[in-house]
């Protein structure tokens, strides 16, 4: 141990007199990252001690600094904010299970290709298709800035950070019976400011209905499949409702992300901040209310690993591999295709990059050499 922190002593002083390689001044600020955001019970930031020590190790084990041996068993850290992640460029991956160890991967080092490919693929788009009430489809990676289209006084305009807006131009004439479709394929998402000035960041594969304006209406009514990230503009006076899946959020002004993918055994509903009705029970912030075919129940949770998507990331805790790459497949466009059935419920943590290709991110997975990739064509086989 005395090596071990003389090791660390000494990483940490080169840091200070910046003249760490640009290897070593991203592993001190990973240390420090993970540091920082992992706390005991009592809400003290842990500043040394051996679980520090225990990532410390790890670290500069996998990256070649010091050969410290491994360990069985890990505590399992608490996810970061993805802002932390953009701004320092370290990808990791975790692995937890009785008897493996914890893998960091830090992009700038040179790493052997564990993921086999003829032909890699490319991440997902800022892209959507838009049908107006009329049946007339946009697709809006086409489409120029600016005005798209008018109808019954409410004009809907392309932004130049490519964004949709509706603006209403006639109240007289404005009405909420004009029905629009937003529409995401697989690969695609968008953003989008609904007549109230709601903001919604629509995820793969998946659409939002919503009249072209509110005016006149009681109430604000949308309806959601698939996954979407909502802030909603307060307006006490008409309530917010979104129906997917089988359940209605109600909320007057708030941020949320509902995950109601057809397809899924579970929707998922998590609050960010304000508070929200799902199916007359109350959520709070933090909160993710989870419901199946049978059940329904409320759990507390890390609300930004429900959107670090909208961040440009993958985040995952503790979570089945199945559940992981069904999300992967959504923004590649690929098809899973299991060769063991038992290496779904592989449990990993860890953040990735939603803009590396396919091939770089499945390759972060497999370097905790349980899981192994090979992409042919449209398709991924995962094997043992």
């Amino acid at each position: 141990m005395e090596n071990h922190q003389n090791e660390h002593d000494n990483l940490l002083k080169k840091y200070q007199l910046g003249i760490c390689t640009p290897e070593e001044k991203e592993i001190v600020e990973y240390l420090y990252i993970f540091s920082a955001n992992s706390q005991k019970k009592d809400g003290k930031v842990i500043e040394d001690g051996p679980f520090r020590n225990e990532i410390w190790k790890r670290v500069l084990f996998v990256n070649g600094i010091k050969d410290f041996e491994k360990q069985n068993t890990v505590p399992s850290p608490q996810i970061q904010r993805p802002a932390l992640w953009k701004k320092i460029s370290i990808a990791a991956v975790l692995c937890i299970a009785i008897g493996t160890a914890i893998f960091y991967v830090v992009k700038t080092q040179p790493k052997q290709q564990q993921v086999v490919y003829t032909k890699d693929i490319g991440p997902g788009k800022n892209n959507a298709t838009l049908t107006l009430p009329d049946g007339k489809v946009i697709i809006l990676s086409d489409a120029r800035n600016g005005e798209l289209a008018k109808e019954q006084g409410v004009v809907i305009r392309k932004t130049s950070d490519g964004q949709i807006v509706y603006e209403v131009v006639d109240q007289g004439t404005a009405g909420n019976n004009q029905i629009n479709t937003l529409s995401t394929l697989r690969g695609q998402n968008y953003e989008v400011r609904l007549p109230d000035g709601t903001k919604v960041i629509l995820n793969a594969a998946s659409s939002i209905k919503y009249p072209s304006s509110f005016l006149g209406a009681l109430n604000r009514k949308v309806e959601l499949t698939g996954e979407a990230y909502f802030e909603v503009s307060k307006d006490k006076a008409h309530p917010f409702l979104v129906y997917s899946k089988g359940q209605t959020v109600e909320v007057l002004g708030t941020h949320f992300n509902i995950s109601a993918y057809p397809e899924d055994k579970l929707s998922k509903t998590t609050l960010l901040e304000g508070s929200v009705k799902i199916n007359n029970q109350l959520l709070k912030p933090s909160q993710q209310f989870i419901r199946s075919a049978t059940t329904e129940q409320i759990v507390a949770v890390n609300p930004d690993e429900a959107v670090a998507w909208t961040q440009g990331y993958f985040m995952f805790n503790d979570e089945p591999l199945e559940n992981i790459l069904s999300r992967i497949a959504r923004w590649y466009n690929v098809e899973i295709i299991y060769k063991n059935q038992e290496i779904k419920k592989k449990k990993f943590l860890g953040t990735i990059t939603k803009y590396d290709q396919l091939s770089k991110t499945l390759n972060l997975l497999a370097k905790t050499k349980d899981v192994s990739f090979e992409i042919t064509g449209n398709k991924v086989f995962v094997d043992h």
